[in-house]
């Protein structure tokens, strides 16, 4: 039998003054099938805290790194929340850019955007690594572990500026229970090596 879920907030809501929030993400990010990650052999025992500690593919997986090296790179990337009849939950939308266009991208990349299920984890420029016990924990965010990115936007303009006649790519996850999920492990050295790790798999 279930318990009682309590929602009730638990810290004092203020300003950050050793780590003064800043917007934006940063350049690089990855995203893999949903469907090659192991569930159960990952690390999920800190999610009460909104924390996953360790993402492990299934034998012979791997993640794929984003590239966007614009200014406002990740743009169109957001939280919301979203009204519910027993419970209110979150849509997390993920956009970047796909500054090519090529056979090998359209079959590879675009067509398997289309259809399939995706998680993906983007560094925040807000890293918060001065804060005491777990610095650096603000950096490293997932979407899709919940109920998998699918596609909303893959639109090619051939007169773009944003995309240089490339793709523009909006991807979206609904249902989510959780405002924001984070990847982190001891410290934020520890965690960017683990998502080495999962692009570079032994």
């Amino acid at each position: 039998m279930g318990g009682l879920c309590d929602y009730l907030i638990k810290q004092d809501i203020g300003i950050n003054c050793d780590d003064l929030i800043v917007p934006g993400i940063e350049a690089n990010g990855v995203i893999m099938n949903r469907y090659d990650v192991d569930f159960e052999a990952s690390i999920t025992d800190d999610m009460a805290n909104n924390v996953i500690k360790t993402i492990v593919l299934n034998q012979g997986k791997k993640a794929y790194s984003i590239y966007v090296p614009q200014s406002n790179a990740f743009n169109n990337t957001t939280t919301t929340m979203e009204k519910g009849t027993n419970r209110n939950t979150f849509t997390n939308d993920l956009g970047f850019v796909v500054l090519d266009n090529d056979p090998d991208v359209c079959k590879n990349i675009i067509d398997q955007l289309a259809n399939g299920k995706f998680i993906a984890i983007y560094e925040n420029k807000f890293k918060n690594l001065h804060k005491l016990g777990t610095p650096g924990d603000s950096s490293f965010q997932i979407v899709g572990w919940y109920q998998g990115l699918i596609a909303e936007t893959l639109e090619n303009n051939k007169y773009s500026a944003d995309t240089d006649g490339g793709w523009n790519v909006l991807l979206k996850e609904t249902k989510c229970p959780k405002s924001g999920i984070f990847l982190y492990n001891t410290s934020y050295s520890i965690t960017k090596q683990q998502l080495q790790t999962l692009l570079n798999p032994q």
